[in-house]
Parts: C-alpha cells; sequence; structure tokens
C-alpha cells in the first residue's frame, strides 16, 4: 500500500498534461466574422463559432439573397473547417475551409457555384464569442 501510495502523485503527473491536450482552449479562434466587399453590388459574408464547436454561417453572395446554414467547425493548426449540418432532405453542402491569420478568416475552399465569379470576402473578428450568447 506504501509503494501504491508514492506511485499515484506520479500518475497523477503523467496523467494531467494528457487531460489538458484533451480540452484545447479555442477562444483563440471563437468569436462572430464579418466581411463584405464593396463592389457594383454588396457581397457579405458572417460566421460565428461557438466554444461548443457548432458554427452558424450567413453568406449573399449575390447581394439580395441570405442564406444561412449551421455546422460543426474544427481546426487544424490555422485552418478552420466548416461540416455543414444536414437539412431534411436537401443536399447538404461541401465542407467549407478558412485560413486564420491575425483574427482574420479568408476562404480557401468554397462553393463556387453558389459565389459564381465572386470570391467571398476576408472576415475580420468583431467579437469574441460570450459563451451565455445563443449562436
Amino acid at each position: 500500500i506504501d509503494s501504491m501510495k508514492r506511485l499515484l502523485p506520479l500518475a497523477l503527473l503523467v496523467a494531467l498534461p494528457i487531460v489538458t491536450m484533451a480540452k484545447e482552449d479555442l477562444s483563440k479562434y471563437t468569436g462572430t466574422y464579418k466581411g463584405e466587399i464593396h463592389a457594383a453590388r454588396n457581397h457579405t459574408m458572417t460566421l460565428s463559432l461557438g466554444d461548443d464547436g457548432t458554427a452558424t454561417l450567413t453568406q449573399s453572395p449575390d447581394a439580395v439573397n441570405e442564406i444561412t446554414s449551421f455546422a460543426h467547425w474544427t481546426h487544424q493548426g490555422d485552418v478552420i473547417r466548416l461540416n455543414f449540418d444536414p437539412v431534411d432532405r436537401q443536399p447538404t453542402p461541401p465542407p467549407m475551409t478558412f485560413h486564420w491569420e491575425h483574427k482574420t478568416l479568408t476562404a480557401v475552399v468554397w462553393n463556387h457555384s453558389l459565389w459564381r465569379n465572386a470570391t467571398p470576402p476576408t472576415m475580420k473578428r468583431m467579437k469574441q464569442h460570450d459563451p451565455g450568447d445563443d449562436l
């Protein structure tokens, strides 16, 4: 029993970094991002990334209609990937990918048939997500 008491603190020291790594702080990325392009028409995009991995994306690629989609997001390094939630019997849109740098998101992979010849605007973080807000 004495040897087990001595090993317990060592076991905790080994396990603590594993637990810490599993619960990564996503606050670097969470928040509301907004971008718009002032051309012949205003093309806008707003993305809210929740700290629970949920996302809400509103796009206006034609400056007339707004499309709101719900997704779950992940990141690998400074790449944010949105995997859209299925809606009824509609085809699920392909994933969308952004490059994150200095609180700015730039679309890398997007739905070209939706945006046609336009490129989605670069989005800047407007505010960090407040856990009390609903997305």
